[in-house]
């Protein structure tokens, strides 16, 4: 059993009915900073009784109020629906299935406040008029762990300890076999007798306390006004016992000295957090019999990734898939900023949410990732990359020069618009290195694409956040061209040479990503960009007079001889002095060619020659241009409208 689909209309965040789509098992939520993520966990708990806050009542803020108008939502509503549920779920819950194959479970309440309070309605199955029950509300457990948890607090013994709800909860069926039988736990028998044995020792001094303690009390408000005291650890009851004990800790498994544990005000905050999960899992994974136990459990976590440490995030996030996966009665739904933790779980476990224009839940389940893409992603997918999940636009490259260069030709670019966004980062815009030309994996996460082959182009759901993919052309390295025969004029020859594109001379690109171009065009968020002659550092060559900063960048880099010079370092500085834009394009693209060349030589590479070349351009001491399909990207993923620009 479990909760399969979440409607929430005029709380928070959520003018319009927001529907969420939940799996059983563990289900992460992603995304931005005020997307509704905390808003979906208040939404459910509003339905439930928090079993470690109590029950999270309404207030005026949880009324929609958008910032377009002061005009309050006149009301709200959620809705949850269950899913795989048995025949027991079924006939427990059978108010709320009524002839329906899922449980539904509804509230209701106006913006009115009476006395402090908003009127709040909860009703079962479909109809509002039906009888509600709200002793079947006691049959599903809910757990809310909030982004900052005193853990040290809940831990500490005291009333309601989450210690004390735990030893409860492994001795229901016990304490309700002594109540019936009248006779006490054997918990409570062991502190009765211990209490007795301090009391009676009258080596520890505490007899005689008593006794004076006593003795002065009747003197000083004589026999008839007088009380009774005795000194002892706590009373003989299983709940005050149980409140009254504390969690020690030692900071290694195999502790060899019990006198050596610790309190824990000197553990660390992650530690005890994680103390403090492991004590609620605990209490969830029992396996309980009995009519008073829950049917369906529930635990709502925002952030656990507070205070941990990657590793500690990693193994924590493991631990809660196999609770939920191996208790089928067990749903954990968990919100994160943490780019560990959302690179630690299989795209089918993701929920993405979006908040422009309204926030917009999006499983990744649902994208239409094929089996192989799905594999591919999850085995890619790490702590750099997966800020794609948690982006404002997403611009994605082949490789890591790239990766460097976007974010500074991004500036240029972006240099007339208005303060505060003049950069991706400032945008909220992620640049994510493929490292390879795999587009059609990742940007199907963005927008449908149909291969021609495709027999049913079933549109699927995207991430509505926009995203543009950079490509290079690639086209032949060589050409055949024909030349006279030296030997025989009156023939020809094919001759092999190198093939050096310009405007006016451009071939055919052999990058397979180019056939997504048309396909991902129809899509309303996504495009892919291609170069217009061959490779990003060619195109940026042929820009301008960029192929002079290019060309120093290269003579500086290439390594000097130990004796003499260098022919390639004399080439490039002369071309370094060069003013291009009065060059030809068939002379630039020359340069162009020898600039790429000396860039994948060993010597250099594109990852040094990117780094050097994006420190130029950010010291703005010499102009450069950008590409129009770079602009074209950027200005894409940056929801700028590119016909208005021109």
């Amino acid at each position: 059993m479990y909760i399969s689909n979440l409607k929430v209309e005029g709380f928070r965040c959520f003018d319009k009915t927001f529907n969420l789509e939940l799996a059983g098992g563990l289900t992460v939520i992603v995304g931005e900073n005020g997307a509704g993520k905390t808003a979906i966990i208040s939404s459910i708990r509003q339905l439930f009784q928090d079993s470690e806050s109590g029950r999270y009542s309404l207030s005026s803020d949880d009324f929609h109020n958008p910032f377009s108008t002061r005009t309050q939502a006149a009301s709200l509503t959620i809705r949850a629906e269950f899913d795989g549920m048995d025949a027991s779920d079924k006939v427990a819950l059978l108010p709320w299935v009524g002839a329906s194959k899922t449980a539904l479970l509804s509230l209701e309440a106006e913006n009115k406040e009476i006395r402090g309070r908003f009127k709040k309605v909860l009703w079962g199955g479909i109809s509002k008029s039906s009888q509600f029950d709200p002793e079947l509300l006691d049959l599903v457990q809910c757990i809310y762990l909030p982004p900052l948890r005193d853990a040290e607090a809940k831990l500490s013994n005291g009333r309601q300890s989450r210690l004390s709800k735990l030893l409860k909860a492994l001795n229901r069926k016990k304490l309700k076999e002594c109540k019936k039988e009248d006779k006490a736990h054997p918990l409570e028998l062991k502190v009765r007798d211990f209490n007795e044995s301090l009391a009676d020792d009258g080596n520890l001094g505490i007899k005689d306390a008593g006794k004076l303690i006593n003795e002065n009390l009747t003197k000083a408000i004589g026999h008839y006004f007088g009380q009774m005291t005795k000194i002892q650890f706590a009373e003989s009851d299983f709940t005050r016992i149980v409140e009254s004990l504390t969690l020690l800790f030692f900071p290694q498994s195999n502790a060899a000295d019990e006198e050596l544990f610790r309190e824990l005000s000197q553990n660390s905050l992650g530690y005890n957090n994680l103390l403090y999960i492991a004590s609620i899992l605990a209490e969830l994974t029992l396996d309980d019999e009995g009519e008073e136990q829950p049917l369906f459990k529930l635990l709502l976590i925002e952030e656990p990734e507070a205070h941990l440490h990657p590793q500690l995030q990693i193994r924590l996030l493991n631990y809660l898939k196999e609770v939920a996966e191996e208790n089928k009665n067990v749903q954990v739904i968990l919100t994160t900023h943490s780019t560990v933790l959302a690179s630690s779980v299989d795209l089918e476990s993701i929920v993405h949410i979006s908040k422009s224009p309204a926030p917009i839940a999006t499983p990744l389940r649902t994208c239409g990732l094929s089996e192989a893409s799905t594999q591919f992603i999850n085995r890619w997918l790490d702590a750099t990359k997966s800020n794609l999940l948690f982006a404002s636009g997403v611009i994605m490259v082949e490789g890591i020069a790239e990766q460097m260069l976007i974010p500074a030709l991004a500036e240029i670019v972006l240099k007339e618009q208005e303060e505060g966004k003049r950069k991706l980062e400032d945008l909220g815009i992620t640049v994510v290195n493929l490292n390879g030309i795999y587009f059609k994996h990742f940007m199907q996460l963005y927008c449908n694409i149909f291969s021609e082959g495709d027999k049913e182009n079933v549109p699927y759901r995207n991430i509505p956040v926009r995203c543009a993919g950079i490509t290079d052309l690639d086209p032949p390295k060589k050409k055949i061209e024909q030349y006279p025969d030296p030997q025989n004029p009156d023939k020809k020859i094919d001759v092999e040479e190198d093939f050096i594109p310009h405007e006016g001379n451009v071939m055919s690109g052999k990058n397979h990503a180019i056939k997504l171009v048309d396909s991902i065009a129809e899509s309303s968020n996504s495009r892919l960009f291609v170069s217009t002659y061959k490779t990003l550092e060619y195109d940026l060559a042929l820009e301008g007079n960029n192929a002079a900063l290019m060309s120093k960048i290269i003579a500086e880099l290439w390594p000097k001889p130990e004796r003499g010079t260098s022919d390639i370092i004399t080439e490039f500085t002369k071309l370094s002095k060069l003013d291009w834009n009065e060059i030809g394009p068939e002379e630039t693209a020359i340069a162009a060619h020898k600039i790429l060349k000396r860039i994948d030589d060993e010597n250099i590479g594109k990852g040094m020659f990117a780094q050097v070349l994006t420190r130029e351009i950010q010291n703005k001491n010499t102009p450069f241009i950008v590409p129009n399909y770079i602009k074209e990207a950027i200005l894409w993923a940056a929801s700028i409208d590119t016909e208005k620009d021109d």
